[in-house]
């Protein structure tokens, strides 16, 4: 057999075995497929397999050591895929370690490569991408953008109707920052309608903690609370910390803003888990309207 029809059957069979779940065969079969471009001096076929690779070892969650090859893939490949690839998973690297400003910059040089590709799938995976990191930097009008663009793809690329509707709440989550609250808000509204149908309660304490953030916004305390109290629960019940910090957090400052003052410091005497100078928090919350300074998708 030729080492291309080699290489083939070897990518072929790492790719159905990535795809039933079987992770380490996969990984194996990728190695192999690398180890046999470089026995044929084809840098080109072994840069794709070690890109290959990378897609096993990032489910493994072993990507970090591999960031420097990564980048030399990107700076000599010729082949706009591989490229997209190695910038693609460079920026996850980045974000994994918590480099945001690195992950952004790898995730905007993506979505370049993605349309030099001309593949739909690419541009729909770098928008979402791009569009969850300038997010995370508060960079509200440049994820809308990205968001947008992943929405208008998702159809064409067969995207999962979860995925859909996580993307419709980061971007409703973006638009209500940037002062489009009706807008924002029935995206973030459709989203948790979709992600109760499909059972994925999961998902739900971040949807339902977007949609208090907006009502809250609007000055609805009353249904504000109705979905702040659904995402605390959910939030402990799965542990996402972060969630529930944020809930708290809003609730607190709203009750502030409704001359609550049990009822605010009930929500403070919560967040003493989170922020053990509660004294110092109390402070804060008289002072500053918390929903105005921080970014619940940070």
């Amino acid at each position: 057999m030729a080492t291309t029809e080699r290489y083939l059957r070897l990518t072929a069979l790492g790719q159905k075995a990535f795809n039933r779940g079987n992770l380490h065969r996969s990984l194996r079969l990728f190695q192999a497929a690398e180890e046999e471009a470089l026995k044929s001096g084809d840098r080109d076929l072994a840069d794709r397999a070690f890109c290959n690779r990378c897609v096993v070892l990032l489910e493994l969650d072993r990507l970090d050591g591999s960031v420097g090859e990564l980048k030399q893939v990107l700076m000599r490949s010729r082949d706009p895929f591989t490229s997209w690839m190695a910038a693609y998973y460079t920026a996850q690297v980045y974000e994994a370690e918590g480099n945001l400003q690195r992950a952004l910059a790898y995730a905007r040089r993506a979505c370049e490569l993605a349309e030099v590709c001309g593949d739909e799938r690419t541009r729909f995976h770098s928008a979402n991408q791009h569009g969850v990191l300038a997010l995370r930097q508060s960079r509200f009008s440049e994820a809308a953008e990205s968001f947008t663009t992943a929405l208008a793809l998702a159809e064409q690329v067969g995207a999962d109707p979860l995925g859909v509707a996580i993307v419709r709440d980061n971007l409703g989550y973006c638009l209500m920052c940037l002062g489009q609250w009706e807008a924002g808000l029935a995206l973030c509204e459709d989203a948790a309608a979709t992600v109760e149908r499909l059972g994925t309660r999961q998902y739900l304490p971040e949807v339902y903690q977007d949609i208090c953030y907006g009502y809250l916004s609007r000055g609805n305390f009353a249904i504000a609370e109705q979905f702040g109290l659904k995402a605390l629960a959910l939030a402990r019940e799965y542990g996402y910390r972060d969630v529930e910090r944020n809930v708290l957090m809003l609730l607190a400052d709203a009750a502030f803003d409704e001359h609550h003052e049990v009822l605010a410091n009930h929500y403070l005497n919560q967040l003493a888990e989170h922020y053990p100078d509660l004294r110092g928090m109390q402070a804060f919350f008289r002072a500053f309207n918390v929903r105005e300074v921080i970014n619940l998708k940070a």
